[in-house]
C-alpha cells in the first residue's frame, strides 16, 4: 500500500500509526520491535547505473504484513513469489522469510558481474592499457562498499527477527530466518573478497605506473650520460679564450667532431655491455 493508503486505514492499531506517522526518510534496512508488532524499513541498492535505490517500509504483527512504498517494487516481488510458488499458504514467518531470499535471489550474479568488470580492468592493466583506472576502479569499489553496508543491515534484521521476542514466529521460521542469514553472510564475505580484489589490483596498477617512470627515468639517465661530456666540450671550446690553439687549427673543427663522435660511441657501447640500452 502507499503512505497515504496507510494513514487511511482503520485496521492500523494506535500505536503502529503513531509509528508510521513519525517515520522518517527512510536511508537503510532496519528491523524495531515494539510492543505488539516490529517495524522496519528497507532500502535496496541499484543494481544498474540508470536505477536508482528503492525504498520501502513494513509493519509485521501476529496477524499480518503491510509493506508501505510509493512504487511498485513490493507488489512486484510478491508476484514473483506467487509464480515461484515457495509454499502453499505460508505463515507470516514464512511469508516474510520467502520475501527476504527473493531480495536477493539475484546478488551473487550482480557479485559475479561486478568481478568480471575487476578482471577485465586486470587484463587492461597487464596490457597496458592504464586509461580512466581510477575512475572504472572507483566506481566498482563503491558498488562493493555499498553491497557490504546492505547485508550487513539485512543480518541484522535476520538476528532481530529470530529473537522472536513477541513470539510471531513458529521454529520452523525461525529456522528459515536462520538460512538466510547465512546466505546473507555469504554474499557479505564475497562483497569483501571483491574489495580485497579490487585493492589488490590497484597494487599491482601503482607496480605498472612505477615500472613506466623507472622506464623513462632511465632513458632520461642514458642520454644524459652519453652527451654530458658532449656539453663539456662545448663549454670547454665556447669560452672563445684568446690563446686557444684549436681555435685557429686548420683541423680544429673536424677534430672536435671526431671526438665527440669517439666519445659517443664508447658511451653507448659502455651503456649496451651495462645493460642500460
Amino acid at each position: 500500500m502507499t503512505p497515504e493508503e496507510a494513514a487511511n486505514g482503520t485496521f492500523l492499531q494506535t500505536n503502529m500509526y503513531a509509528k508510521l506517522e513519525h517515520s522518517q526518510e527512510v536511508r537503510f534496512c532496519k528491523a524495531e520491535a515494539h510492543k505488539d508488532f516490529l517495524y522496519g524499513t528497507f532500502v535496496i541498492p541499484p543494481k544498474s547505473n540508470n536505477r536508482e535505490k528503492i525504498a520501502f517500509r513494513y509493519l509485521i504483527a501476529k496477524d499480518r504484513i503491510i509493506f508501505i512504498e510509493d512504487g511498485g517494487f513490493v507488489k512486484h516481488m510478491i508476484g514473483k513469489m506467487q509464480q515461484a510458488i515457495l509454499r502453499e499458504n505460508p505463515g507470516i514467518g514464512f511469508f516474510f522469510s520467502d520475501f527476504l531470499d527473493m531480495l536477493i535471489s539475484e546478488d551473487l550474479l550482480y557479485l559475479t558481474e561486478i568481478e568480471n568488470q575487476i578482471a577485465h580492468l586486470e587484463d587492461e592493466v597487464l596490457a597496458g592499457t592504464l586509461e580512466n583506472f581510477n575512475h572504472k576502479i572507483m566506481a566498482c569499489r563503491r558498488k562493493i562498499l555499498v553491497c557490504s553496508h546492505y547485508y550487513l543491515q539485512l543480518s541484522d534484521i535476520s538476528n532481530i527477527l529470530q529473537q522472536n521476542d513477541h513470539g510471531f514466529f513458529t521454529r520452523n521460521e525461525l529456522a528459515s530466518f536462520r538460512l538466510f542469514s547465512e546466505r546473507v553472510g555469504r554474499l557479505h564475505e564475497e562483497a569483501l573478497m571483491l574489495r580485497e580484489y579490487s585493492t589488490q589490483l590497484r597494487e599491482v596498477y601503482q607496480a605498472q605506473i612505477d615500472i613506466r617512470q623507472n622506464k623513462i627515468m632511465k632513458i632520461l639517465t642514458v642520454v644524459t650520460t652519453i652527451f654530458l661530456p658532449l656539453t663539456l666540450i662545448v663549454g670547454w671550446y665556447g669560452m672563445n679564450f684568446k690563446y686557444m690553439p684549436e681555435l685557429n687549427w686548420k683541423y680544429g673543427y673536424l677534430a672536435v667532431i671526431l671526438l665527440s663522435a669517439v666519445i659517443v660511441f664508447f658511451c653507448v657501447r659502455i651503456c649496451r655491455k651495462k645493460h642500460f640500452l
